[in-house]
This record gives structure tokens, C-alpha cells and sequence, in this order.
């Protein structure tokens, strides 16, 4: 099978912040080398874990992060560990680096030292905030992402304190290892044309603060007025947010006219409302000023019904609704079958599970990966 990335080899130096990325990489064809410090990367070590697998190996977040990639231990810190790495990155294509500013140039292995032998090297320097300015020394994580980038001030209810976006899914990390991938393939594009490599340089808090519309609308418009949190419901029309059913919740958006009149012939076929389906109320900016009466009206239906029966009735009367899944309606939901989203994976100790598949379809058999490697399992292999 001939798969994009084939013939490449990336070196990957990250954490949590590369993580997705180099494992996209590794499954498009690329050999993805973990180079993992003494006892292993901090991904070995975040719960939940794996009761079957081997000591060392049960993280789940490293199960499905690593998946297809290579692992290499060695401590650059020592003289041997330090010539074996300075070899491996002058082989590299593509160097997904999370050390932070300066910490690989003082062992003589950062991007100016490597490219001097490795000029079409591509280096992706990872860090809390850049490799410049007044914070470019700082420490970060997934919620001081959110919380720098000002999106975690949107989340949440008027009355409590901001919530973390994403809980414990770590999504700002998420989205900086996609935005070092779409850097590295974008570099290899121009190495094509030029022959030579370059730094991209990607702040973790700036990758949050790149998707979010709520935090940026204030730039655009000159105001720098802050989004007032509105919970788990939008202040641009309603019903728009997430509602209760006899079983669950459901998430209902209704923006556009016929999204409306579709809405409100529903409640009043069920709930008798002859008020919901008077004209006043297709206007958008009436349904604005009159939030809690049309949010009372929608619950008047949805509570009657279960999550599924909403979700379905909804759709084939045309309005964007869907349950609020639990994982167990995912992995029973007859859709991600039918579209062959889960596929077959493995554990590092050769259990069989179904994990997620491509996050995307190709016509051709692009997607291909294989269990993540246990600790050093390839140090002979690639360092000899």
C-alpha cells in the first residue's frame, strides 16, 4: 500500500503537544521515532490505564497516542545519549521538539546546530508560548492554554466561575499537535521547491486562541468587550444550546427560518401551543428578547420525549439536533459502524480492542498503524 508520508522519518521529541500529530504522521506512513527519556515519555504515566498490559505500558493515553510509532530510550543528558540522538536528528526529515526554548541548544542539538549538517531538516518547536517575547520561558499546561488564550473566560455560566473547556480530553493540545503537522507537511512542500528546511515555530496558547471566534469577535470588532458566558445555551437565537429529554439531553440549533417554522409546528402538534407559531416569533431578534419563554416552550417537548425519539424526529422534520452521546450510544451508534470508524487495534501486549479509526476518507488506502511500542523496543534497531 503506498501511503503519503512514506519514506519519511520524523524524530519526535514531544510530549503531550505533538502527541496526535506524530501519531497522524506514523499512520499516514511516516517512521515516527519516539525519543523517550530514561523510565519513559509522561504519557506512560497518565491514568486511565490498562489492567492486562505490563508494567510500564498501561496508559491508555500512550496505547492510542503512540499507536504506530517507534520507541527509542536514551538520556541526551550523557555523552553516549547525546551522540546518539545528535545522529538520529541529523537523519531526520521532520523534528517534532516539545524541550522549550534553548534546552537543546545547550547540549549542542537544537535546530541551528542540526540544520548546519541537516539543511532540509524541518524543526517544529513546540512551546508554551513561542520562542520569542516576554513569555517565552513560562510553563504551560492544557488549562493555562485555555485560560492565556482567554477562551476559558467564555466557558461556563454568567453566575459561576469559567469552566474548562473539554475537561479532562486536554484539547488544547490536541489542537496544537494538528497545527504542527499542517506546519510540517507545509514545509515539506516547500523543500520540494527549495531544497531546504526551516523552524516552525508554534505556541501552545496561540494554537488555542487561533479557533476561537468567541475570544476574537471583540478584536474584529474594535470593542474589546468580552462574550458574556451563557452556559450550556447561545444568546444568538434559541432554541440553541442543550435541552433535557425523559433519558438524556439533546443539543438543538435553530438559526435559520425554516429551522423555526419547523421547530414550532413541532411543539405545537405535541405540547398545543398556539402561541410558538405565531408570526412575531420568526423573527430571530423577538426569539433573542424572548430566550425563557421559547426555552420553556422547547422543553415542554423534549421532556416528553427520549433523547433518541428528539434526535430522530427532529432530523426528519430538517432541524440540526443530536443526542448529547454517552460513550456507550457511540460505540453502539449504527452509523459510525455503517461507516467503518472503529477498526480493529492492539495493546501493547497484544490484546485485541476497537479503537477509533481515520478522522477522515480517502479513496485510496492511506491509513495504516499498528500497536505503540513498548519502552526502548527499537533502540537496537535504530541505533545501531
Amino acid at each position: 500500500m503506498s501511503q503519503p508520508l512514506s519514506g519519511l522519518r520524523v524524530v519526535d521529541l514531544s510530549a503531550l503537544g505533538g502527541a496526535y500529530g506524530t501519531r497522524l504522521m506514523a499512520a499516514l506512513g511516516a517512521e515516527v521515532i519516539k525519543v523517550e527519556p530514561p523510565g519513559g515519555s509522561p504519557l506512560r504515566g497518565l491514568a486511565p490505564f490498562a489492567e492486562s498490559a505490563p508494567d510500564g505500558e498501561a496508559s491508555l493515553w500512550w496505547a492510542f497516542l503512540a499507536m504506530g510509532t517507534k520507541s527509542v530510550e536514551l538520556d541526551p543528558e550523557t555523552d553516549d545519549g547525546r551522540a546518539a540522538m545528535a545522529d538520529l536528528l541529523r537523519g531526520a526529515d521532520i523534528v517534532v521538539d516539545e524541550h522549550g526554548p534553548d534546552v537543546l541548544d545547550e547540549l549542542g542539538l537544537g535546530y541551528d546546530d542540526v540544520s548546519a549538517d541537516n539543511p532540509g531538516v524541518i524543526w517544529v518547536s513546540i512551546t508554551p508560548f513561542g520562542l520569542t517575547g516576554s513569555k517565552r520561558s513560562w510553563s504551560t499546561s492544557n488549562l493555562v492554554a485555555w485560560a492565556a488564550s482567554s477562551i476559558l473566560y467564555t466557558v461556563g455560566f454568567e453566575d459561576q466561575p469559567p469552566a474548562n473547556p473539554g475537561g479532562p480530553v486536554q484539547m488544547a493540545m490536541h489542537a496544537t499537535a494538528l497545527n504542527a503537522t499542517v506546519g510540517a507537511l507545509m514545509a515539506l512542500r516547500v523543500r520540494r521547491a527549495t531544497g531546504r528546511g526551516q523552524q516552525v515555530d508554534l505556541a501552545i496558547s496561540e494554537s488555542a486562541l487561533a479557533i476561537a471566534p468567541e475570544t476574537t469577535v471583540p478584536v474584529f470588532l474594535d470593542d474589546q468587550v468580552h462574550r458574556v458566558r451563557t452556559g450550556n445555551r447561545r444568546a444568538l437565537s434559541r432554541p440553541f444550546g442543550i435541552y433535557p429529554c425523559a433519558d438524556g439531553y439533546v443539543s438543538i440549533l435553530v438559526l435559520m427560518p425554516h429551522h423555526w417554522a419547523a421547530m414550532a409546528e413541532w411543539v405545537h402538534e405535541v405540547t398545543g401551543n398556539e402561541t410558538i407559531i405565531e408570526d412575531v416569533f420568526a423573527d430571530v431578534v423577538v426569539r433573542g428578547e424572548s430566550m425563557e419563554l421559547i426555552d420553556m416552550w422547547t422543553e415542554e417537548l423534549t421532556m416528553q420525549l427520549s433523547a433518541l425519539e428528539v434526535f430522530e424526529e427532529g432530523q426528519r422534520r430538517g432541524i440540526p439536533i443530536t443526542p448529547v452521546n454517552t460513550v456507550e450510544a457511540l460505540r453502539n451508534d449504527p452509523h459510525l459502524a455503517a461507516t467503518g470508524f472503529w477498526q480493529q487495534g492492539e495493546m501493547p501486549d497484544g490484546a485485541t480492542v476497537e479503537v477509533p479509526g481515520a478522522p477522515f476518507r480517502t479513496s485510496a488506502a492511506w491509513w495504516a498503524t499498528s500497536r505503540a511500542p513498548l519502552l526502548g523496543e527499537h533502540s537496537a534497531e535504530i541505533l545501531s
